[in-house]
């Protein structure tokens, strides 16, 4: 891929079953498969982020990316062939693992291929191209768009790094290189994180919070991340997790203003309202402030200023959309989504150009990935917890306001065919107003969740990429053009760093 292009279509993944779930279950007649089709996509997206950072660092770039666009064309294949339910939740499954790898490749390639200081203009024309087509293509469409795009790349993309460290890397013994990519602490991680993401799921929707299965998840959940800071500890350089990059003031408020953002968004995309307006109202509005805080971002060099106004816009769009009543109308409640989608659009690439600034190229794939992974989690969790809030909230309102309708038949039915299940036109204003409570309270949490992001905006180290541009330029022409490849980058690295300190120190 090169930098002016990438690589949408895994982001829609997700939404494409929500989407099709009907038909699918109409083909396959499996009810009981119907949580896995949204959640096999799910687990692996998420569970495999952290892994692919250490690929993307210490493999070919092209290499890793290639392979992450055939693994997920291979699982859109299956899932557009499958014959039976199992094939299509393991083409789900399969489809999320190369598309764990995709964004962060697309970042980590610009970060090879373009000038530092004007890397956040390329990384939001990637993001906001990524973000746009989020629920919009199918699985179908996956294999002719994904194989222009490997053919692309395979033919045009040269990245000079990949042939340095090939021609520099010593030759170790394959055993050592393996456990340079921390297998155990993979081992450790990816079961963790599905152990997590099937409690989310499956608590107070197909089991009870109390249910042994989802406790068990949650503790066997628990004890897998224990044992895995455990072992990122004793590895140190060698580990998935590099607590330095962890611990790194950007990076760290990074993630959590990632995680907090991802929140509203998935809340206000998951309610019962959403629906094709939804995706012209809030995603498409995304797109300008994207590509035009990048531009800004590459043309002054600070970044940290349209963090704390996007985020301080989407809070004013939340707010907005909780005056929500039955009877407003389609154009209001799409021109709250278009106010939270500028906010979003504004501040949802610029994390990434943070990691730009405060961490050397070398680390930046373990810096993408903790942001990309702390995104995903973040998804997952508002998928879950707004569901849930939902769900209980609607059905304490229908107990209220119809009693002799059972909850779970209006749940069942959904907000559009609540026509088909009552006549009374008194019932059905009523059935509606609960629905719209019940709306309302995800949005009370999608506005906390926005908050949240806010504050964590302020973490935020105020770098100018342009100044460090300068900066690492100025050490690199300082190295001595005479003698040997490791001599010359351990010095660079070691003048960047130094650099970087007494930048910290001002």
């Amino acid at each position: 891929m090169s930098p002016k292009s990438s690589h949408p279509v895994p982001a829609c993944q997700l939404n494409t079953s929500k989407q099709k779930t009907n038909a699918i279950t109409s083909s396959f007649h499996t009810l009981e498969d119907l949580p896995w089709y949204g959640s096999g996509y799910l687990l692996t997206v998420t569970a495999m982020q952290p892994s692919f950072g250490k690929l993307y660092r210490l493999l070919s770039i092209k290499g890793v990316y290639v392979s992450c666009i055939v693994v997920f064309e291979v699982g859109s294949i299956l899932c557009a062939a499958a014959p039976t339910s199992a094939v299509f939740i393991a083409g789900r499954a399969i489809a999320g693992v190369g598309a764990a790898g995709l964004l962060q490749g697309a970042l980590v390639i610009i970060t090879h291929t373009v000038p530092l200081e004007k890397r956040p203009l390329y990384m939001s024309i990637v993001i906001s191209v990524f973000g746009t087509f989020t629920g919009k293509i199918s699985w179908r469409c996956n294999v002719p768009i994904g194989s222009v795009v490997l053919f692309l790349i395979l033919v045009f993309l040269k990245i000079r790094s990949d042939t340095v460290a090939r021609d520099s890397r010593p030759k170790a013994d394959w055993r050592k290189r393996i456990m340079k990519l921390d297998p155990i602490g993979a081992t450790l991680i990816i079961p963790g994180i599905c152990c997590l993401l099937l409690a989310l799921q499956w608590g107070g929707q197909a089991l009870p919070w109390k249910s042994s299965r989802v406790i068990g998840l949650c503790v066997g959940s628990g004890l897998l991340f224990a044992a895995f800071m455990i072992v990122q500890w004793k590895l140190g350089e060698d580990a998935i997790l590099l607590f330095f990059i962890l611990k790194q003031r950007s990076i760290f408020s990074g993630a959590f203003f990632l995680f907090f953002t991802a929140m509203p968004m998935t809340a206000l995309r998951s309610s019962p309202l959403a629906s094709g307006v939804d995706f012209l109202a809030f995603a498409l509005p995304q797109i300008g402030p994207t590509v035009v805080s990048g531009g800004l971002a590459t043309a002054f060099g600070y970044y940290v200023p349209y963090m704390i106004v996007g985020t301080a816009i989407s809070i004013v769009g939340s707010g907005l959309i909780m005056t929500l009543q039955v009877a407003t109308c389609t154009a209001k409640w799409a021109g709250f989504l278009v106010v939270c989608g500028l906010g979003t659009g504004m501040a949802i690439n610029q994390p990434y150009t943070a990691v730009q600034a405060v961490v050397l190229e070398h680390d930046t794939p373990i810096a993408n990935a903790v942001l990309q992974f702390a995104f995903q989690l973040g998804a997952a969790l508002s998928l879950s917890i707004s569901q849930t809030l939902f769900i209980n909230k609607l059905r304490l309102e229908v107990q209220m306001k119809t009693p002799a309708i059972p909850p779970d038949m209006v749940i069942s039915a959904g907000a559009s065919n609540l026509p088909l299940l009552v006549q009374s036109p008194d019932t059905l204003l009523r059935l509606r107003e609960a629905y719209t409570n019940s709306v309302r309270h995800v949005f009370i949490f999608a506005l906390a969740a926005a908050c949240c992001g806010f504050t964590f905006s302020f973490g935020f180290e105020h770098r100018n990429v342009k100044k460090v541009a300068a900066e690492r330029k100025a050490a690199e022409e300082s190295i001595d053009t005479d003698g040997d490849m490791h001599q010359h980058l351990s010095i660079h690295t070691e003048k960047i760093r130094n650099a970087e300190k007494v930048s910290e120190n001002r």
